[in-house]
């Protein structure tokens, strides 16, 4: 091909030059169709509770070697199973309104999330005296008190559960893949669903070489590295506070208890599940006197106990309304942790506003609330599985701190950079991981694999599974879809 002649050469180069300084036109892709309304009301979305036996170990007694399940699905055909893996302190209650709503969204999808055996740690008879019609004082005196009360739940006995120092983080993964087996009866395709902390699991999971084959991940609000896998040998940050871990030693001595409590004995979970309890029975009734030093509703009770604006941690909290009546005072540890912007809401109720009788509850503005009250504390209320984990068993969190987070050289696992599952990583402006950079050590080591990263808007860290406007639904299930 002949060479251009220098006249020729002359216009081409200011050509190249106009190219670098004019810009190309800004053409750009029309926005897509709003996200279609669900197939059926999510309230009409039926839940199951089915028990299925997990690893037997001999020292640990036969009724702990199992899991409890709770199973969203309506009446047709499924051909994929999504297995919820719940996070830091949570159960498998939490997911359900997000289940029903990705129910609701994609045919032939049912969800089912895992109770984890450390949930049968929890004194099961006070939670269903509560749930079969105890008055309501009685609920208040059961759980709001502690176990020293006559009436009180009852906390484990460390010395007779020495056991649960054996619940490590195989144990758990080889309960999970007994689970992901029996999905794997009912459906062609199995999917796992992490949040928080259960992301990490499920992505270690993934990496295991004992388990049981998935086709695809969900993380939610989490991954290696942030919300598990931490490497850090002396403790893992939850919510950007150190949580000191026992000493192996210690543990394998029974010198110290063999979980971490939600609050001491369990409390902040037995005050939870209390005030669920009340705001489901009797909302606008006036709450038992032992629940606050000031007149407050069963409803408010709730919102104060639950909503992030009243708690040290906003991103741990869903944001279901705002009090009313109250007299308020500043929430320094929330302005603190809540990482800026609506942190600022942040304000601890100290009393009853001049003038009026109680403090109340209200919705509050739908741009910044995005959680139903009533909806979030009927996860609470299922008589098998709560929305909290009352008792975490310390030998899973030690094992996965001692995990580097790339897996590279961790006996048992392969490196995550060979997972080669189409991944879903999810992330809010108001949850824990804020935005891309949050995730940048996962992405790197799934370079080159079929990861899709998306960071949704105005949900708090539990938003992403209790909102009623949830977009993590629809999103789901049009990626759930478009799988092979």
């Amino acid at each position: 091909m002949p060479r251009p002649t220098a006249a020729l050469a002359v216009p081409l180069a200011a050509l190249a030059l106009l190219a670098g300084c004019v810009p190309l036109p800004d053409v750009r892709a029309p926005a897509p169709e709003p996200v279609a309304a669900p197939r059926v009301d999510p309230a009409a979305v039926p839940v199951a509770s089915v028990e299925v036996p997990g690893v037997d170990l001999p020292a640990t007694p036969d009724r702990f070697d199992a899991q409890t399940t709770l199973r969203w699905a309506l009446d047709e055909p499924i051909d994929t199973v999504v297995i919820a893996v719940p996070g830091l302190f949570g159960g498998a209650g939490q997911f359900a309104p997000l289940a029903r709503r990705l129910v609701a969204h994609a045919p032939g999808v049912a969800v089912w999330a895992v109770d984890r055996r450390g949930n049968r740690l929890e004194d099961a008879d006070a939670r269903r005296r509560a749930l079969d019609g105890a008055p309501l004082a009685d609920v208040a005196e059961t759980f709001l008190p502690g176990a020293d009360d006559a009436l009180g739940y009852r906390a484990p006995d460390p010395d007779a559960h020495r056991f649960v120092a054996d619940w490590g983080l195989d144990v758990h993964h080889g309960d999970l893949a007994a689970v992901v087996r029996a999905a794997r009866a009912e459906a062609d395709r199995v999917v796992l669903l992490g949040h928080s902390l259960g992301a990490s699991l499920a992505a270690t999971y993934a990496s295991w070489e004992d388990a049981a084959p998935v086709d695809a991940l969900v993380l939610v609000d989490g991954a290696p590295g942030r919300t598990g896998a931490f490497g850090l040998e002396d403790g893992v940050r939850v919510f950007g506070v150190s949580v000191g871990l026992p000493d192996r030693a210690a543990l394998a001595a029974g010198d110290v208890p063999p979980w971490l409590p939600f609050g001491p004995d369990g409390r902040v979970a037995a005050r939870r599940f209390a005030s669920a309890v009340l705001a489901d029975r009797a909302p606008d009734a006036t709450a038992p006197a032992i629940v606050a030093p000031f007149p407050v509703s069963n409803e408010a009770f709730y919102g104060l106990a639950n909503d992030d604006q009243y708690q040290p941690f906003q991103a741990s909290y869903a944001s279901i309304g705002e009090a009313t009546d109250a007299d308020l005072d500043g929430n320094l540890t929330a302005f603190l942790f809540g990482g800026g912007g609506l942190a600022s809401r942040a304000a601890s109720v100290v009393g009853v506003a001049p003038g009026a009788a109680r403090v109340g509850w209200t919705a509050g503005d739908p741009a910044l609330e995005r959680s139903d009250l009533a909806e979030q504390a009927k996860t609470w209320l299922h008589p098998d599985a709560d929305a909290a984990e009352w008792y975490l068993p310390s030998a899973l969190l030690l094992d996965l701190v001692a995990l580097p987070p790339d897996l590279v050289g961790a006996p048992g696992y392969r490196p995550q950079a060979d997972v080669g599952l189409p991944t879903l990583v999810v992330g809010s402006d108001r949850g824990l991981l804020r935005d891309r950079e949050a995730f940048a050590g996962y992405l790197a080591q799934r370079e080159g694999w079929p990861v899709t990263l998306t960071i949704l808007e105005g949900l708090t860290h539990v938003d992403l599974l209790a909102a009623d406007r949830n977009p993590l639904a629809p999103l789901a299930a049009r990626w759930l879809s478009r799988l092979p």
